[in-house]
């Protein structure tokens, strides 16, 4: 069993538009969790982290195969990308 806690990392506040009725969800979850003893707020940044992760592995994706296609078309003598002989 280990002893030695990390430091939590500092939290900041963001603010997040979202539906009324999914603001009322959320109010109306958060009182559930409250009374069954969960933290809906730690819940809720965790999702956010798992998304953020998600996102970036996302758009890395998009930028290697955008890279990859701009490759292909300047092998291939098409320094716009574009497609040879297409008008």
């Amino acid at each position: 069993m280990e002893l030695l806690r990390r430091k939590e990392e500092k939290t900041e506040t963001i603010s997040v538009r979202v539906p009324a009725s999914v603001k009322a969800e959320l109010d109306e979850l958060r009182k559930q969790a409250d009374a069954a003893g969960f933290d809906l707020t730690a819940t809720l940044a965790e999702v956010l982290v798992r998304m953020a992760k998600q996102v970036r592995a996302e758009l890395q994706g998009f930028e290697r195969e955008a890279r990859g296609v701009n490759r292909v078309a300047k092998v291939n003598g098409l320094a716009d990308g574009g497609s040879a002989g297409v008008r």
